[in-house]
């Protein structure tokens, strides 16, 4: 299995910080937020595949990859987009990815401005065991629900529906921007742009998959980690807040260490 990271947003929320550095690489507790998701990714193998940007940034995510052992089997591919105005949005990264990328084979996809410290041992099982998923994770808030994808799963986890970004969500548990899809699914992200369907967002995508090929939901629960989408300044200075404690008394080298289930 390969991976597709995807870090070619330009985060215009975050300015004036993301101005002349991604946000996948501003420091969390001292460390770029792409270590900590190269490290979640390394604990279950997966250390192959590519992590697609734009041109605005792509010398700085080279830069970052020379330095981080972690992403040495890393393609770091450049979507040759310089603003909002140009970019192919998260579905044509995607696209862009897996064809530049030669990936065949089963992928997992993750945005790469998520930190989380969970293991994804748990949704690699449900994914060996079911097929095609997505993880879900307790965001806390209807209000910050309403900015991500809602999915509704049968007694089985398997998805019924899905809504990008709903006004009334009536849950907390939201889709946190990691999948894992079987290699067929290559030629569904294909029909999927060719039918006109919006390149912008990866939930929108599964609202149109689950439809198409049986997609499962795997739960993370809180015991299992912390889970943070790097998406406001106030979701940055909680991310930092909250990783700090997480460090080990003799200092900040690393999150510490979780048992493989």
């Amino acid at each position: 299995m390969q991976c597709v990271i995807l870090c070619a947003g330009f985060a215009t929320r975050l300015y004036p910080l993301t101005r002349t550095v991604p946000k996948h690489l501003l420091p969390v507790a001292g460390r770029p937020v792409l270590d900590y998701v190269v490290e979640r990714l390394a604990g279950v193998g997966i250390d192959r595949g590519v992590l697609v940007t734009n041109r605005t940034f792509a010398d700085q995510f080279h830069r970052w990859a020379a330095n981080q052992p972690l992403a040495a089997n890393l393609q770091i591919l450049d979507d040759r987009a310089t603003s909002n105005e140009d970019r192919l949005g998260s579905i044509g990264d995607l696209q862009f990815a897996l064809t530049q990328g030669g990936i065949e084979e089963d992928f997992l996809v993750v945005n790469g401005d998520n930190l989380f410290t969970f293991a994804l041992e748990g949704v690699l099982e449900t994914f060996r065991r079911l097929g095609n998923t997505i993880t879900l994770y307790d965001v806390g808030s209807e209000s910050e629900t309403a900015k991500m994808g809602v999915a509704d799963c049968d007694t089985g986890g398997r998805v019924v529906g899905f809504r990008e970004k709903p006004a009334l969500p009536g849950t907390t548990v939201a889709s946190i921007g990691i999948y894992v899809y079987r290699a067929e699914v290559r030629l569904l992200v294909d029909r999927y742009l060719a039918e006109g369907n919006s390149a912008d967002k990866t939930g929108s995508f599964v609202e149109w998959l689950h439809q198409q090929t049986p997609v499962f939901g795997h739960r993370i629960r809180a015991e299992d980690g912390l889970w943070f989408d790097i998406g406001s300044h106030e979701q940055y200075e909680e991310a930092n807040r909250m990783v700090k404690r997480l460090q080990p008394p003799r200092g900040e080298d690393s999150l510490p260490p979780e048992p493989m289930s």
